[in-house]
């Protein structure tokens, strides 16, 4: 099973690719979240086959929306999982991290591979125009075939070596990023929103809700630019950080 979470299309664009080539469907995990938060009953995935989780890497690490999900699911004992992180420059400790995880969940961890894909992270950054965009979207592709090809033939993944003390060091910059700046006052909506509610549908953790036909965000927020990059009136706006930047909607968009 190839499972994915994408907040603006790029690590949807790898699973289905990937899942495409070894006869498998992508299936996104968000639906899965949204439904754990209302009945709190964990998703049981009994199929003996290779599993292969695709997300993002935030703050270096793993996307929580796929932590999330794989810590309140269950999957089959000692199943082959492979992990692949998108990202615009490095997946950072995401080999430890999903090692980690993989173990705590009883799968036979076989590696976690990196893809370098265009920045979507306005809130701090500036997406590049679409013409640079897809050049990093064509090299992308003979890595990500790669990639298939060594899970195709159940092999190790040639992970990416942490240096001496990344680990900790990131640990402790994430959680305070965490903390104090994956925040959710700064978002707004400008006289454009036309109260379609796209955003409400794509937040995967139900955090926004409509209030007089405009968005309100509540504090469960992984700021997976979701809501900013997929609004189809560019309405959404996150303080000063995104103001007047392009967004970005994937390799479809």
């Amino acid at each position: 099973m190839v499972f994915y979470f994408s907040g603006t299309g790029n690590s949807k664009f790898v699973a289905e690719r990937i899942a495409k080539a070894i006869g498998q469907e992508a299936t996104d995990v968000a639906p899965y979240i949204r439904s754990y938060l209302g009945d709190k009953e964990e998703h049981v995935f009994d199929k003996d086959e290779v599993y292969v989780f695709v997300c993002p890497s935030y703050m270096s690490a793993p996307a929580r929306t796929m932590t999330f999900f794989i810590e309140s699911s269950t999957f089959p004992a000692k199943i082959k999982s492979y992990f692949v992180i998108t990202c615009a420059s490095s997946s950072g400790i995401s080999t430890r991290v999903d090692r980690e995880l993989a173990d705590k969940k009883g799968m036979d961890y076989m590696g976690t591979a990196q893809v370098v894909m265009p920045q979507n992270y306005i809130a701090l950054f500036t997406t590049k125009d679409k013409e640079d965009n897809q050049k990093i979207i064509d090299a992308a592709i003979p890595e990500i075939d790669q990639i298939t090809d060594k899970i195709k033939n159940l092999a190790k993944l040639e992970e990416r070596k942490l240096y001496f003390l990344e680990y900790p060091t990131t640990v402790g910059v994430r959680d305070m990023y965490y903390k104090h700046f994956m925040k959710t006052k700064k978002f707004a909506v400008t006289d454009a929103c036309v109260g379609c509610g796209k955003c409400v549908k794509v937040c995967p953790f139900n955090n926004i809700v409509l209030a007089d036909n405009k968005p309100s965000w509540g504090g469960n927020c992984t700021h997976c630019m979701a809501c900013i990059n997929q609004c189809p009136k560019n309405a959404i706006e996150y303080g000063k950080g995104s103001a007047g930047k392009p967004r970005y909607r994937g390799p479809e968009g």
